[in-house]
């Protein structure tokens, strides 16, 4: 057996879904793993045999000048200091909030369309690496799914696809271009799904959506931690801090603030220095503005690697935050945050705001493994719980720590989708 997989991130630790690949794949040898992907940056491990890379520059570039566009990774070029992005200039280029406009998005699929990405370089590539099966993690772009498809075709490979957010069933949105742009997405992920083998997907929510719907034979696979369940409970007696890891967009921000708010009131009442500490890439001054607004907001910057577990693993109390209105909602309703995972397995008291309609509450709630607040009006309580009541801290991890074992367990997952890729390619 051999996993063509195909993807925005590569399987590396510098990215969410690159995470999340890892903990997907940490079963399977890199002889048994290739990768296509289009994300401008560098592997940072050796995770697969080889990779195969294409970028959106690449692309407009031989829109005009029609070249062979796409290249394979070298191996040397695989290191653990590579950044996020192979060049530093491409992160303000890509974390442009205008590229999610749907007229930048229906543009970037048409420059896709026209461009020669399906060329002998990549017929080339496939054929030496002799995939027996695809594994496809598409999202808004429909580009990728013209990539599964097309080497589907062309080289008689099942397709297992991979969804971890939801993209389908949405609600209308205002205005006919996003209108039009999300018809064509609802089209192309039915015309994948019409081709899917199998469908794997994160939450309960997504498999009760889809399989019905498509009738496509559906694999529930909750994101794996990056560690193993604690052994032992980390609860401090007196906590001081609550940490938040990961992005604050989408106005994550905003619940956020609300968060400082409701510390500096417990604060005053109690007469603490409780802090939210925020360890996070964001360059946004607005956004980074609003938060050091606060008193009890403490911003900490980004962390990765060692340093990132160092600071996660050293937490009085985590923090994971959904936001209320009503795109955020919907875009993030079937879907479960890949930081949980590691919260839940860290043995550390996690603490939950967001609203109860989207699946990572519905998880944390359904299990009774976090502190969690669905509405502003439950915020000091909830805050106040878990800085002063012990037991409560307790029995919230003793549940966690259960419900990693029992959902976020990497090595089971991907023995699970190992016997499921073999089977696909045949091998079973």
């Amino acid at each position: 057996m051999k996993v063509l997989i195909i993807s925005h991130n590569p399987v590396s630790p510098q990215s969410s879904m690159g995470k999340t690949f890892l903990s997907l794949f940490s079963k399977f040898a890199p002889s048994e793993l290739c990768q296509l992907y289009i994300y401008p940056t560098l592997p940072n491990e050796q995770c697969c045999s080889s990779f195969f890379r294409m970028t959106d520059k690449e692309a407009l570039k031989h829109l005009v000048l029609r070249g062979k566009m796409g290249r394979e990774v070298l191996p040397e070029e695989i290191f653990s200091e590579q950044g996020a992005y192979e060049y530093a200039a491409d992160e303000a280029f890509y974390r442009n909030k205008k590229n999610k406009t749907p007229l930048r998005r229906l543009l970037r699929d048409l420059v896709w369309k026209l461009a020669p990405w399906y060329n002998s370089k990549l017929k080339n590539w496939v054929e030496k690496e002799k995939p027996t099966c695809i594994f496809v993690a598409p999202g808004v772009a429909g580009f990728i799914y013209d990539f599964a498809l097309n080497l589907s075709k062309d080289f008689h490979l099942p397709i297992v696809t991979y969804i971890c957010d939801e993209y389908y069933f949405v609600a209308p949105p205002k205005g006919l271009l996003e209108s039009f742009r999300l018809k064509r997405l609802q089209n192309m992920i039915g015309e994948l799904l019409n081709h899917t083998e199998n469908l794997v997907v994160i939450s309960p929510e997504l498999e009760a959506g889809y399989a019905p719907h498509f009738g496509v034979k559906t694999q529930l696979l909750m994101t794996g931690s990056a560690f193993p369940v604690a052994n032992m409970l980390r609860t401090e007696e007196e906590p001081l801090s609550v940490s938040y890891f990961g992005n604050l967009r989408s106005n994550r921000f905003l619940s956020l603030a609300q968060i400082g708010q409701a510390l500096e009131s417990l604060n005053q009442k109690h007469q603490t220095q409780f802090k939210l500490k925020i360890f996070s890439s964001e360059k946004d001054p607005e956004i980074l503005n609003h938060l050091s607004a606060s008193s009890a907001i403490e911003l900490c910057g980004f962390v990765s690697g060692e340093a990132f577990t160092e600071a996660l693993l050293n937490s009085h109390l985590l923090l994971h935050v959904e936001s209320f209105d009503e795109e955020s909602i919907d875009r993030v309703r079937n879907s479960i945050s890949t930081k949980i995972a590691d919260s839940l397995a860290s043995g550390i008291p996690l603490v939950a705001y967001g609203p109860g309609t989207v699946s990572s509450i519905k998880h944390l709630q359904r299990n009774d493994c976090a502190l969690v607040a669905t509405q502003k009006e439950e915020l000091e309580s909830v805050l106040e719980s878990a800085f002063f009541d012990a037991e409560k801290r307790k029995k919230v991890v003793e549940n966690a720590c259960e419900t990693a074992r029992k959902y976020h367990d990497s090595d089971k997952n991907s023995a699970l989708l190992k016997e499921l890729l073999s089977a696909v390619s045949g091998e079973i």
